[in-house]
């Protein structure tokens, strides 16, 4: 009678004692898989509340900058000539990195230049007006691409842009920045542009 008194007993303890484990566990992984679907939940919420801030933005730039030229003028193979220049620059944002835009580049002087085919042409105030692609690697600094036209009296040049800008937001309405770019003007020069902007930024109604 003992030894089975004594036996039930042992029974009843490891019973037990697998009980309180079992619950311990199921309190623990109840623990766990809370702890996971908090973390999901806040990652969801943080990434449906974080703000597409460029996208559906226009942004116009009014910008004041120095441009050399490189090339062959009136007959003389000169490295760099300065020349003051005015810009007005207009990008719409596709989304958080692409933007397109329309750059305007007025130089304030006249000069001439010299062909490939040692043609001199004059260019009498010169306005580039160029389609742009943009690529935001940050929030600041972006790639700038594009092809277009260099308009003056007498004949119209073809040009490539490639270039960088670096933006610094003062508030959600307005940025300042600087702007470097090189154009290739397709069989004639070459000028290299720095250009100091400020521009006003403000949202499509659709986004």
């Amino acid at each position: 009678g003992g030894t089975d008194r004594c036996s039930m007993k042992n029974t009843f303890y490891t019973v037990f004692n697998a009980f309180r484990q079992w619950r311990s566990l199921r309190v623990l992984t109840g623990k766990v898989a809370l702890v996971f679907l908090l973390s999901q939940h806040s990652g969801l919420l943080a990434q449906s509340a974080e703000p597409e801030t460029h996208r559906g933005t226009h942004r116009l730039g009014l910008g004041l900058g120095h441009t050399q030229l490189s090339g062959s003028f009136q007959g003389e193979n000169i490295q760099s000539v300065p020349l003051a220049s005015w810009s007005l620059d207009y990008a719409y944002g596709l989304s958080s990195s692409w933007a397109i835009g329309l750059q305007f580049e007025w130089l304030l002087e006249s000069f001439i230049v010299e062909g490939s085919d040692g043609v001199s042409l004059e260019r009498a105030y010169p306005l580039s007006i160029i389609p742009v692609g943009l690529y935001r690697f940050n929030e600041h600094w972006s790639a700038v691409a594009g092809v277009g036209l260099e308009v003056a009296e007498g004949e119209s040049l073809a040009l490539t842009r490639l270039g960088v800008e670096y933006m610094w937001e003062l508030s959600p309405q307005w940025e300042v920045g600087a702007t470097l770019v090189w154009d290739d003007k397709w069989n004639y020069y070459n000028s290299w542009g720095l250009a100091f902007t400020v521009s006003r930024l403000w949202k499509s109604g659709l986004n």
